[in-house]
């Protein structure tokens, strides 16, 4: 279990476009490109994941696995 005080201290980068920045941020709409949103999550999801859970950010070799 991660405690909530070690985490207030701990920072994470994200490197978004300005349309990315725009759509978290003030919910904006881009019908053109509806993806854009999205992809944005996407980005803060995956570095919050490598941050938090470090060693299972790994990829599993599911072939490797016996099922």
């Amino acid at each position: 279990m991660i405690l909530g005080s070690t985490l207030s201290a701990d920072t994470v980068s994200v490197e978004l476009t300005v349309k990315e920045a725009q759509a978290l941020s003030a919910g904006l709409k881009f019908p053109a490109d509806p993806q854009i949103s999205k992809e944005a999550r996407r980005k803060v999801k995956r570095s919050l994941d490598q941050k938090l859970f470090k060693s299972s950010s790994n990829t599993i070799a599911y072939h490797l696995l016996d099922v």
